[in-house]
C-alpha cells in the first residue's frame, strides 16, 4: 500500500478505493445511519467527478487578477463519510490554481476513527490536526486558522464540491478590501442521489426572530437593478456560515470566533452581526459556486446541549433591546447561560443593532412597538400555535413546548401576531 510510503503523493495518485473501501456500508445496513445522507451513493462517486458549471455565462469570460494572495483552506470534520471528505479536498486541489492554495488544513474534531483524517495527510498540501477531545465547529475552526500560514482564510464544510474558478473571484474581492467577508453561491448536492443542482442567484442570507438562518429572495427592485450586471457582488445581511473567505488579520482583529459557543449553530449569525456592526461587509459572489450536501438532520450529538447557547450569546452581545423579540419567540432561551463578550464590542467601536436593521437588513419586519406583552396564549397544557403555517394561514391549538413557533404578541387593539411567521388573527370572542 502506498499509505506506508514516506513523503506526499499527488491527489491523482491517492488510492480512493483503499481509503473509502474500509468504511463502506455493508449489505443490510441503513445507508443513511452514519451521516444522514445516502453514503452508498456517495461512495460510488469518483473523488474527482465532474459537476455541471452552474455559473452565469458572463462569468466564463471574466479575467481574474493574476496577482492574488494565496489562501489556507480550513476544513473541520467529525465522523464525516470518507468519500464526501475526499471529494471536498480533491475538488479544492483540482478546481483551484495551484499557487492560490497554500495548504489545506483538516481539523479532525475527535472523530471515532483517527485514520479518517490521518490518511488524507499523505496528499500534497494537506495538513491534519486532530483534537484530543470534542471541541465543536468554532473552536476547531479557530485552531485551523491559528495554524494557517497564508494571509487569507477559506473556510469550507467537509461535504462540499468546488466548481470551476470558484476561488479567484472570492480572493479578488478580499484582496481589494480586507474588511470584506465573501461567500460563494451555494449549490445543492442532493442528499439522496448526490446530483449537483445549481442554486438561484437571486438569494440573500437572512434570519427570523427565532434567530434561525433563512434564504430571502431579493426584492423585484433589487433583481431589476442587477439585470445589467448579473455578476456583481451581492451585499447580504447574513452568510450561511459553512463556506466563506476572509483576510486572516481581519479575522483576528474581529476576535476570531466566539470560543464559548458549542458544537454548531448560531455562529453564522454572530459573525455576521459582528462583521457588519464593526465596520466590515458581507458579500455573496455570483461567479463563485460551491456545492454543499444539505441534510435534514445532524448525524452527530451536541455535547452540553443545543445551539440555543450560541444564539443567546449572539443576541445578548449584538442585538441590544431587540433581543427581547428573540426571547418572545424562544422563551426557553432566557434560561440558558450565555457568558459575556461585551468588551470586544466596545474595543471595536461597533454600531448598535438599530443601525444594522436600518442600513443592512431593512427588509426584516420588526414587531410593532405597540405590542405590550409577549408570550404564548395558553390554557392548561395547550397553546395557540401557528402549526407551521405562514402569512394568511390558519392558527390552531397545540401542546405547549416553550421553544418558539407558537409564540404570539398581544396588542392593545386585541390583535394577535406571530413573532416568527408574521401571522395576524383578530380576536373573535
Amino acid at each position: 500500500s502506498f499509505f506506508s510510503r514516506g513523503g506526499k503523493v499527488r491527489w491523482q495518485d491517492f488510492d480512493q478505493d483503499l481509503y473509502v473501501g474500509a468504511t463502506v456500508v455493508r449489505p443490510g445496513q441503513d445507508p443513511y445511519a452514519r451521516n444522514k445522507f445516502n453514503q452508498v451513493e456517495s461512495d460510488k462517486l469518483r473523488m474527482d467527478r465532474g459537476v455541471p458549471d452552474t455559473r452565469h455565462d458572463h462569468c466564463r469570460h471574466k479575467q481574474w487578477k493574476t496577482e492574488l494572495p494565496a489562501s489556507s483552506v480550513v476544513i473541520t470534520f467529525h465522523n464525516e463519510a470518507r468519500s464526501a471528505l475526499l471529494r471536498t479536498v480533491v475538488s479544492v486541489l483540482k478546481k483551484s490554481p495551484p499557487h492560490l492554495v497554500k495548504e489545506i488544513i483538516l481539523v479532525d474534531d475527535y472523530s471515532d476513527n483517527p485514520e479518517d483524517g490521518a490518511l488524507l495527510g499523505k496528499i500534497e498540501k494537506i495538513r491534519v490536526l486532530r483534537n484530543d477531545r470534542r471541541e465543536g465547529l468554532m473552536r476547531s475552526r479557530v485552531r485551523g486558522a491559528d495554524a494557517a500560514t497564508a494571509s487569507v482564510l477559506t473556510f469550507l464544510d467537509s461535504h462540499c464540491e468546488c466548481n470551476e474558478h470558484w476561488l479567484e473571484p472570492l480572493l479578488e474581492r478580499v484582496a481589494e478590501d480586507k474588511t470584506r467577508v465573501v461567500s460563494p453561491i451555494i449549490d445543492v448536492i442532493n442528499m439522496d442521489n448526490f446530483q449537483y443542482v445549481g442554486a438561484s442567484a437571486d438569494l440573500k442570507g437572512g434570519f427570523d426572530w427565532n434567530l434561525v438562518f433563512k434564504w430571502d429572495y431579493m426584492t423585484l427592485e433589487q433583481r431589476r437593478a442587477r439585470q445589467g450586471n448579473p455578476t456583481a457582488p451581492i451585499k447580504t445581511p447574513m452568510i450561511a456560515g459553512g463556506l466563506f473567505v476572509m483576510d486572516k488579520d481581519y479575522f483576528e482583529l474581529l476576535g476570531k470566533y466566539d470560543m464559548m459557543m458549542d458544537v454548531w449553530g448560531g455562529e453564522n449569525l454572530e459573525i455576521s452581526f459582528r462583521v457588519w456592526q464593526c465596520g466590515g461587509s458581507l458579500e455573496i459572489i455570483p461567479c463563485s459556486r460551491v456545492g454543499h450536501v444539505f441534510r435534514k438532520q445532524h448525524p452527530y450529538t451536541f455535547p452540553g446541549g443545543s445551539g440555543t447557547v450560541n444564539t443567546r450569546r449572539a443576541a445578548e452581545v449584538w442585538m441590544d433591546e431587540f433581543k427581547n423579540f428573540y426571547y418572545a419567540a424562544v422563551p426557553s432561551a432566557r434560561n440558558v447561560p450565555y457568558g459575556n463578550r461585551m468588551e470586544m464590542k466596545k474595543r471595536l467601536g461597533c454600531q448598535p443593532f438599530k443601525w444594522y436593521l436600518e442600513n443592512v437588513y431593512p427588509e426584516l419586519r420588526v414587531p410593532d412597538h405597540q405590542d405590550i406583552a409577549f408570550g404564548a396564549l395558553q390554557q392548561g397544557g395547550n397553546c395557540l400555535d401557528t402549526l407551521g403555517h405562514f402569512a394568511d394561514g390558519v392558527v390552531g391549538v397545540y401542546e405547549c413546548h416553550n421553544a418558539g413557533g407558537n409564540q404570539v404578541s398581544f396588542r392593545a387593539q386585541v390583535l394577535l401576531r406571530s413573532i416568527t411567521h408574521n401571522q395576524a388573527v383578530h380576536w373573535a370572542g
